[in-house]
């Protein structure tokens, strides 16, 4: 009887004679050491292929969750999972930003209430009544703005032949950058209303600003969709937009320069009472 042997050094198969059984010799083929089986073990029948793990197709699994994830990431995932967190800085950035914008107003308030005894007048008229010019052109000397005043003419009305060529020049100062409508209409108003320190023609002195120049709001940041920056059209209290802006409310500037941030659920009577310059109701609670 023949005995099937399969050299473990070098897999050569051969037959061996049962005689040789438990011998030990050199492999016919690789020469190496081997002991042929003895006749029952060679005989037997193999036993159940061992089981495959699932381990390999577990750690598969992983390994491709883990692309998908960064391929959800690469594909702008990213961009989805940051983005209430970027609008929240750019938001804060902007307020930031146009509080900036308002405090330069400020100081070109007081640039021209320094040479003139006065704050400007919210407009000018002709003779007629008709509004004339902007309380924004007459600041742009004290904005370092010259040149942009300098070709204004005070001889035609804001939107005449030489003035509405300047319309698209909108200086920065008064542009709210959460304002994303017209790149030339302004975002800073002045309100014309009872008692409040703007009206025509002429302006309002310091002394007469008696509920107190740290007490009462000069200019009031809105969203004025399609009112040019050379438009002299006044706002007026009822008309202002609560709220905007910014998230949360809106940018405000006293008449000491101070700039404020007022929320959006101030009601319109507070803001009333924070516009006017002389009614005796001082509001003291800070923004």
């Amino acid at each position: 009887m023949a005995i099937d042997f399969t050299c473990p050094h070098c897999g050569h198969h051969t037959s061996v004679n049962e005689k040789f059984a438990g011998s030990t010799g050199p492999c016919t083929n690789c020469h190496e050491t081997v002991t042929i089986p003895g006749a029952s073990a060679a005989g037997a029948s193999p036993g159940p292929a061992p089981r495959k793990s699932s381990g390999g197709k577990s750690v598969l699994f992983v390994v491709l969750a883990v692309l998908a994830v960064v391929g959800f990431l690469c594909c702008g995932g990213m961009t989805l999972l940051l983005a209430p967190a970027v609008i929240a800085a750019r938001g804060a950035a902007q307020k930031t930003a146009c509080s900036g914008h308002m405090k330069m107003i400020s100081l070109g308030l007081m640039g021209y209430s320094d040479q003139n005894r006065t704050y400007p007048p919210a407009f000018t008229t002709d003779e007629n009544g008709k509004p004339m010019h902007s309380w924004r052109v007459l600041i742009l000397p004290y904005l370092e703005e010259s040149a942009l005043y300098e070709q204004y003419d005070f001889d035609e009305p804001w939107d005449g032949p030489n003035n509405s060529k300047l319309m698209d020049k909108c200086p920065e100062v008064f542009r709210c950058l959460a304002d994303d409508g017209d790149p030339n209409a302004s975002s800073y108003q002045v309100v014309v209303d009872e008692k409040t320190g703007w009206k025509a023609n002429d302006g309002v002195r310091v002394q007469s600003i008696t509920d107190g120049i740290s007490q009462t709001i000069a200019v009031v940041e809105v969203r004025q969709p399609g009112q040019n920056w050379l438009d002299p059209t006044p706002l007026k209290i009822a008309d202002i937009p609560l709220g905007k802006p910014h998230s949360g409310g809106m940018n405000v500037v006293y008449f000491d320069g101070s700039t404020h941030f007022l929320p959006a659920n101030v009601d319109r009577e507070t803001l009333r009472r924070l516009l006017q310059i002389n009614d005796g109701e001082v509001i003291t609670s800070d923004f």
